[in-house]
């Protein structure tokens, strides 16, 4: 059943409170979450839970793998793109079907939608990704140590762990195994610093070994480990051993802070499957999503328009604390050059940013030439967000890139950046 505290859907919000059953509240331990980057809850789900997920995603894993079969390149084996991948995974809202209803209705359950609640310490939460890991088709080996954030993408590692150390988290990602799984390792305390030299040069040196201090999360079916995506894990062997681990993520809404995870993977409408109390759930995220659209928006029109009062009252409605506001700005930054990249390159919109409908929605809100001139008000801001060349950083996503990942840009702030707009 889908969890909410009264049993009703709010418009424009998630649970009404984050009321848990008294032996799931005892397992959904937020201060080993803000100590260490992750907790454990042990026996999330009963034997008869998990028995269900398991049906559902067999009968998405059969249905994606005759798909991939049937789509497959010239290139490719007879599996398709299934077979080639060395972490095959379903996307829950582009697989399921009328048979497999329950996999998404799960993420909205009591141990999944309410723990995240309590760990995010508020009540308006939306899942943004619901996924299961599945094991490869050939023996791929250990993935590359890595925290969930690349240099061209996000903001500095350094501003988002200040933001994450004033704020609290404001995004979570699950991995609950419906098989037995040790893949998942990690190093605890990651989340609040930046890597260490020691780690620096054995990621240089090989980054799929493990790391000094680092240590494995064992998981039986059922458990669940939820984690902070900015701390150092990895995935240690890619093997043919069955894996079926669903994959989620959760962020909030409101608070004091704009979210370093502000993007969602799911498509609007594509919940016609599912009941009528499920559906108007995400029918309100959608209307907390587009609300955040439109805020943003207003922002950059008035950055465009050099309307300095009407930028600082917007931007203090996205991130009202007067702390870490820059990390927000250059948050802010990064959408801008994806909308600029949709108005002047054909890269397809779900490469720059989220489903790719999103980034089309607020691209709505503007001419070629208005997201050109937006990108020019961020120029001077871009350029100290970068080398002087290309590096690798260890333990990022991505390839080498000229953008720094750990240090925010220094005596630059705020009131700096609305005067670097007459320079552009």
């Amino acid at each position: 059943p889908v969890w909410f505290a009264d049993n009703s859907v709010r418009s424009g919000v998630g649970p009404m409170s984050c009321i848990l059953k008294p032996e799931l509240r005892e397992k959904v331990d937020r201060h080993s979450l803000l100590r260490d980057g992750y907790v454990i809850i042990r026996d999330l789900l009963s034997p008869g839970q998990i028995e269900d997920m398991r049906n559902h995603i067999e009968r998405m894993v059969e249905q994606r793998k005759t798909e991939s079969s049937l789509n497959r390149k010239a290139d490719e084996p007879p599996g398709g793109a299934w077979a080639t991948s060395p972490t095959p995974r379903l996307k829950f809202d582009e697989d399921y079907d009328k048979g497999s209803l329950g996999a998404i209705e799960f993420c909205l359950a009591e141990e999944t939608l309410g723990a995240s609640s309590v760990l995010l310490d508020t009540s308006e939460v939306s899942v943004t990704y619901m996924a299961c890991i599945c094991n490869p088709e050939y023996e791929h080996g250990p993935a590359k140590w890595h925290r969930d954030t690349s240099p061209p993408k996000a903001a500095p590692l350094e501003g988002m762990l200040h933001n994450y150390t004033d704020h609290g988290p404001a995004y979570l990602q699950w991995n609950i195994p419906l098989f037995d799984d040790n893949v998942f390792w990690v190093v605890p305390g990651s989340h609040r610093r930046i890597n260490t030299p020691e780690e620096d040069r054995q990621l240089s040196d090989d980054p799929a070994v493990a790391l000094p201090g680092s240590i494995p999360v064992k998981l039986k079916a059922g458990d669940g480990v939820v984690y902070i995506h900015l701390m150092l894990h990895w995935g240690s062997n890619y093997s043919l051993t069955k894996r079926r681990t669903v994959h989620l993520g959760y962020r909030r809404f409101g608070g004091d802070a704009m979210s370093m995870v502000h993007w969602r993977h799911w498509e609007p409408g594509f919940y016609h499957y599912l009941s009528d109390s499920v559906r108007k759930q995400f029918e309100a995220w959608d209307g907390l999503f587009f609300q955040e659209f439109d805020l943003t928006a207003k922002i950059f029109h008035a950055i465009i328009n050099k309307d300095a009062n009407s930028f600082e009252a917007r931007l203090h409605k996205l991130h009202s604390s007067p702390q870490d506001r820059m990390v927000g700005l250059v948050m802010l930054s990064k959408l801008a050059s994806k909308l600029y990249k949709l108005k002047h390159t054909s890269i397809t919109p779900a490469l720059l940013w989220g489903n790719g409908w999103d980034i089309v929605y607020l691209g709505s809100h503007f001419t070629a030439s208005q997201a050109d001139e937006l990108w020019q008000r961020f120029h001077t801001l871009d350029e100290k967000l970068k080398f002087q060349d290309e590096r690798r950083a260890p333990g990022f996503q991505g390839r080498q890139s000229e953008y720094n990942p750990n240090d925010m840009p220094a005596d630059f702030e705020v009131e700096d950046f609305i005067a670097s707009w007459d320079n552009t």
